[in-house]
C-alpha cells in the first residue's frame, strides 16, 4: 500500500532583494538536486487525477509514487523548473489563478510582482506534459467571502480552465491553504474531486480526498531535510 507525499512549491529561482518572502524562492541548483535525489530514491510522479483512480479501485500507482505541485502560476517558476523536471524524467502540476492569467500575484500587494502564465503559455506548458488545476478566480481568502462567493471563485476558476484547456479539471488548491467545512461542501458541490491543502504529512488510503495534504518547500528546505521528511513522513500517520 503506497502513501503518497505531494509536493509544493511557488517559485523557482533567486528571490529577488525586494521580495517579502524570499522564502517562497528556492533557487533552481537546489530545486534540481531535490529532483535528482527523487529520481536516486526511485520516485516516481503521478497527478492527482491518476491518484484518484488509485483510491476509486481503478488503477494502481508505482512503488514510490509522488505529485510535484505549483501554486500561482508563475512564469518564471515554471521557465526555470520545466526544464529541469523534462530531464529528470518528472511531471507536475499548476494550481492556476484563473482571473490574473497573463498578469501578476495581486492577490499579494506586499510582494514583489511576478509575470504570471499567459493563455498561450499555459495552452503550450499543458502540451509539454504540465498538468493545470484550480486556484480560484482571485486568490481571496475564502474563509472571508459570502457562501455565494465561495461557491463562484470556486466554480468559474473550474470552468475558465476547462474552456481553456479542453479537458475535466477536477482538483482545488484552497488559497493561503485555507478551508473550512462550508469550503469542503461547497467544493463538491462545485464539480472538484479533490482539493489540497499544506500540511508536512503525506497521503493514505484514508487521508479524506478534499484535504490531501502537501509539504511545503521553500528556501530552507536543505536536501538533508528533503531527504529526511520523505523517509519520516512514510511512517507518520494524522
Amino acid at each position: 500500500m503506497p502513501t503518497l507525499p505531494v509536493l509544493v512549491y511557488h517559485m523557482i529561482g533567486d528571490a529577488p532583494p525586494a521580495a517579502a518572502f524570499p522564502g517562497n524562492y528556492v533557487p533552481a541548483c537546489q530545486f534540481e538536486a531535490q529532483l535528482r535525489f527523487l529520481r536516486r530514491a526511485g520516485f516516481q510522479s503521478v497527478s492527482i487525477p491518476e491518484y484518484l483512480e488509485y483510491r476509486r479501485g481503478r488503477g494502481r500507482l508505482p512503488a514510490r509514487p509522488i505529485v510535484i505541485t505549483f501554486d500561482d502560476g508563475y512564469r518564471r517558476a515554471l521557465d526555470v523548473a520545466a526544464p529541469h523536471l523534462a530531464r529528470l524524467g518528472f511531471r507536475a502540476t499548476v494550481f492556476v489563478v484563473t482571473g490574473l492569467i497573463g498578469r501578476t500575484n495581486l492577490w499579494d500587494g506586499c510582494e514583489c510582482q511576478e509575470p504570471l502564465l499567459s493563455v498561450e503559455e499555459i495552452t503550450a506548458w499543458q502540451r509539454s506534459g504540465i498538468e493545470f488545476q484550480s486556484h480560484t478566480v482571485t486568490h481571496r481568502r475564502l474563509s472571508e467571502l459570502s457562501d455565494a462567493d465561495v461557491f463562484c471563485e470556486l466554480v468559474e476558476s473550474r470552468r475558465t480552465l476547462e474552456d481553456l484547456l479542453g479537458m475535466h479539471v477536477s482538483v482545488i488548491a484552497y488559497p493561503w491553504g485555507e478551508r473550512t467545512d462550508v469550503t469542503l461542501r461547497l467544493a463538491r458541490e462545485a464539480g472538484y474531486e479533490a482539493g489540497v491543502i499544506v500540511r508536512r504529512r503525506t497521503n493514505f488510503d484514508h487521508t479524506p480526498l478534499f484535504e490531501l495534504r502537501r509539504i511545503g518547500i521553500n528556501s530552507a528546505t536543505s536536501l538533508p531535510r528533503f531527504a529526511w521528511d520523505l523517509a519520516r513522513l512514510r511512517w507518520r500517520g494524522d
